[in-house]
């Protein structure tokens, strides 16, 4: 039977290959970013929604925020399965990084876009179709290609727990800059954490389609 390698043992054997470590740094760090802009914007999504109709009672505010899942988030998921092998992961997480900025930028500075409800909802599902169809899925699938055996679930766990504390502290400021900036103030930083993630992507990820766990593990490190 194999033995079973320790935390520190599986730490160890992504933070000695500098490929490796950069991969780790990456995942965690674009899981991070994503969860930050996601659960920011979903767990304020009835402060959001009352920014732009606040005559609006809480049952309207949460068959929308409801419709929005159903009509933009849901179906994300599906292209995104559909096309993750045909597109790749890297191509995914930028686009869907790329669009998320976008729409976020929209939300903050078009001037008046809280008072057109209707087109502030398109855009809004937009943000939330793209963060489906995008890196709210890869950030799942990459840390489970991007290492090595000794590693793999050591490094899925250290890219998850990142993206909790992600979680964590978009929840923690989106109604800090909502009620102090309102929509100028949340979406903006939602949309440079988005670019941010972009970057991240681009610089420290491989692509992973198309090959076996086998050629990731031992694939030699960059110059």
């Amino acid at each position: 039977m194999a033995k079973k390698a320790s935390f520190f043992e599986g730490f160890v054997a992504l933070t000695r290959r500098r490929d490796l470590a950069m991969r780790l740094i990456g995942a965690s760090a674009a899981w991070f970013l994503m969860d930050f802009a996601y659960y920011g914007n979903t767990v304020s999504s009835p402060l959001v929604l009352h920014a732009v109709a606040p005559s609006e009672s809480l049952m309207t505010e949460t068959l929308t925020q409801l419709a929005i899942f159903a009509i933009a988030a849901v179906p994300g998921y599906f292209v995104a399965a559909a096309m993750m092998d045909r597109m790749g992961r890297k191509t995914i997480q930028i686009l869907g990084f790329a669009m998320m900025a976008l729409s976020f930028a929209a939300m903050a500075a078009i001037p008046g876009i809280e008072k057109l409800i209707y087109p502030f909802l398109v855009v809004y599902g937009i943000s939330y179709f793209f963060t489906e169809f995008g890196p709210n899925a890869t950030t799942f699938v990459y840390p489970a290609e991007l290492f090595p055996v000794a590693g793999r679930t050591t490094g899925h766990g250290i890219a998850s727990a990142t993206g909790k504390l992600g979680g964590f502290v978009g929840i923690f400021l989106f109604p800090i800059l909502l009620s102090s900036g309102g929509l100028l103030a949340a979406e903006s930083m939602a949309a440079a954490v988005s670019v941010l993630g972009i970057l991240v992507t681009v610089f420290m990820l491989p692509e992973t389609k198309g090959k076996s766990l086998e050629e990731l593990s031992t694939e030699p490190p960059r110059s």
